[in-house]
């Protein structure tokens, strides 16, 4: 077992002397010096010179956690950003181009279109926290080793923060953000669980704990029907809001606080012209549980789906990074792409389509049902 070397953090503070003040410390009996000073003994965590990528100091409010941060990880403890109020998120990035830039959102979750064209304010909390973690990852950290970020998901419902922490964990598997490691500082002892930190300094006991812990399986139920839900989802779509009447439409719901939510939605169709193929008309994750593979996965099932009905399914997308699943995966094969875009057809006439956009076309060649 690795040694771990104690390390001792004295926290000072300073106050004037009142009328009140002394009135407080007499109720309580307490000296003056054990209010403003406070020793802590803690495990040392992991120098920028040990093998991790991703690290977690948990504990309670006052515990020390961001003073420890500070003496250790100090020049990477992230002092956020002052986002405009007037410029859509994509525009806040100068040094960035547009496909790395939303190579980063969609690793992390943000893989919305219409979000990334909005200002920060109107944002959902969840989305929100995924442009801090990029502008943290990116920017802030593009020159430094480790980049620690503060409340991390203490402003988010648990939900928001589970999708977050786990669409965080897979990009940095994929090693998204390059060479920069993250710690994260919070107070929720679920990110343990979700993040898979590969060491956690726990201030409750002072103690830190290496390995990365096995994350819980997430299950979703799979409904046909709910085109009534379609509102629900169609801010979020990139492309425009009508959804066809002769679609087929499921929806995926996560049960949360004893009931059915709908997290993820997709509608599917006849591909005019040929016979035995039907194509997806519109995929949509809700922007808070996207980033933990939920739309592939109800890709496949529906996939699936039509597979036992003796058809097969095409999706076509101008999504990059979307599509970069698709080519690596097994289960699709590549069968058309449109570097420029095509023009759509409707009853024979020509009509405003994807011209201009990139686009790719894969068909499912999985198994009937996946393990």
């Amino acid at each position: 077992m690795q040694s771990v070397a104690r390390e001792t953090i004295r926290l000072t503070s300073r106050i004037a002397r009142s009328y009140r003040v002394d009135r407080t410390l007499g109720a309580l009996d307490i000296p003056l010096a054990d209010v403003l000073n406070t020793t802590i003994e803690y495990d040392a965590p992991p120098t920028v010179e040990e093998p991790w990528r991703v690290g977690l100091i948990l504990g309670p409010s006052g515990a020390g956690k961001t003073s420890i941060a500070r003496k250790h990880y100090g020049a990477g403890l992230y002092p956020g950003f002052d986002w405009s109020a007037e410029r859509a998120i994509v525009d806040q990035f100068d040094a960035r181009s547009f496909d790395e830039l939303v190579a980063a959102f969609a690793s992390v979750g943000l893989g919305s279109l219409p979000s990334l064209a909005r200002p920060y304010a109107t944002l959902s909390g969840g989305e929100r926290f995924r442009c801090d973690v990029v502008k943290a990852l990116l920017d802030f950290g593009a020159e430094r080793d480790v980049v620690a970020i503060d409340e991390f998901t203490s402003l988010l419902d648990r939900n928001a923060a589970r999708a977050g922490a786990i669409a965080l964990r897979k990009a940095f598997d994929r090693n998204v953000f390059g060479k920069t490691r993250l710690v994260a500082i919070t107070c929720h002892a679920d990110v343990e669980t979700w993040l898979e930190p590969d060491w956690t300094l726990d201030m409750t006991t002072g103690r830190l704990r290496r390995g990365r812990l096995r994350r819980p399986e997430l299950q979703f139920r799979l409904y046909e029907g709910g085109r009534r839900f379609w509102p629900l989802f169609r801010r979020d779509h990139y492309l425009n809001g009508a959804l066809n009447r002769a679609s087929r439409v499921f929806i995926a719901t996560s049960r949360e606080d004893g009931r059915e939510r709908p997290v993820a939605f997709i509608a599917i169709m006849q591909l005019e012209g040929w016979r035995g193929v039907k194509r997806v008309h519109r995929l949509v994750v809700r922007p808070e549980y996207q980033g933990i593979g939920l739309g592939g996965a109800l890709l496949a099932a529906i996939a699936q789906r039509v597979a036992r009905e003796g058809a097969t399914l095409r999706i076509i997308s101008g999504n990059l990074f979307f599509l970069r699943k698709l080519a690596r995966s097994k289960n699709w094969r590549l069968v058309a792409s449109y570097p420029h875009g095509k023009t759509q057809r409707r009853k024979g006439r020509p009509e405003p389509g994807s011209f201009g956009r990139a686009l790719a076309s894969f068909e499912w060649r999985g198994a009937m049902d996946c393990q």
